[in-house]
């Protein structure tokens, strides 16, 4: 059986290592610290699922959302933005537009793995 591919998005390259740090054992990770380079991973490589921070420069994670969700190759990939951005309204918004589920940090690892499997299993 092949390893899922996970993507993270984080422009605090801290953020990336410790997620991937506590993925890589069960999932091959991709992370990324600008919305940019996932969405160019996404065009040539299967994923299974996006963690996704919401505040970065550049592009915003609302904006890779709105790309992802409105590409016909990844459209209904799983996508759960982990980011500070704590703001109901805001949590709301996400998931009404596609959205898979919304993370406050710092999230613990085991909240993480649990959200993780849910969509993958």
């Amino acid at each position: 059986m092949s390893t899922q591919n996970i993507v993270v998005v984080d422009d605090q390259p801290s953020i990336c290592r410790e997620v991937t740090a506590f993925l890589k054992n069960s999932y091959t990770v991709h992370a990324f610290t600008t919305g940019e380079e996932a969405l160019e991973f996404l065009l040539g490589n299967h994923v299974d699922l996006m963690l996704l921070d919401y505040d970065m420069p550049g592009m915003t994670g609302y904006q890779v959302l709105m790309s992802v969700r409105l590409s016909h190759n990844n459209e209904k990939m799983p996508i759960v933005f982990l980011t500070g951005e704590t703001n109901e309204r805001m949590r709301e918004e996400m998931l009404g537009r596609g959205a898979t589920d919304y993370l406050c940090k710092p999230v613990t690892s085991d909240a993480l793995h649990h959200c993780i499997q849910k969509y993958l299993a």
